[in-house]
């Protein structure tokens, strides 16, 4: 990606024995936006990690880009996300340089294969989470109940607990 893509919805999709399930990578040099995009009613049975949002993937077609060219990440949806037999549910992987901005998740139960601590890992990411999201999400999001209403501000946006060991 080194243009940029918006007001895209991806929707009604079953995802079965794979590695991932959604996943957007960039990487610095890429420059551009992935922004507006919402995905829902997403069910997963049996992949290794179900969400992935990736920014230091670093594949670039030639030596010739910039690599002060960063991507802006944001406004970016998870409503209605479901399944079973998933290893790691989430892994958001923001840096200094970008940033994931306006991530939002919202009824969303995932059934684990593998309990370790960060089963939901996060990376500079900004966002909110309403409503019941199992399983916990990191604590990078501001949290709101059913209604809307804030419950809990974010202590960072800047927590890091990935864990590409799992």
């Amino acid at each position: 990606m080194s243009g940029g893509i918006s007001n895209v919805t991806v929707e009604n999709v079953h995802v079965w024995n794979s590695r991932r399930g959604m996943r957007i990578k960039t990487a610095p040099g890429r420059g551009g936006y992935v922004r507006h995009i919402n995905y829902r009613n997403i069910t997963f049975d049996n992949v290794r990690v179900g969400i992935v949002i990736k920014t230091d993937y670093n594949e670039h077609p030639d030596a010739g880009y910039d690599p002060k060219a960063f991507p802006i990440i944001g406004n970016i949806s998870f409503v209605g996300i479901h399944g079973q037999g998933v290893r790691v549910p989430v892994r958001l992987h923001g840096s200094e340089d970008i940033p994931l901005r306006n991530i939002t998740f919202r009824d969303m139960s995932v059934g684990l294969t593998y309990k370790k601590k960060h089963i939901f890992q996060c990376s500079f990411v900004q966002g909110r989470v309403i409503g019941t999201i199992f399983p916990a999400p990191c604590e990078n999001f501001d949290r709101y109940d059913e209604q809307g209403q804030l419950v809990k501000r974010a202590i960072s946006h800047n927590i890091t607990d990935i864990d590409y060991d799992l």
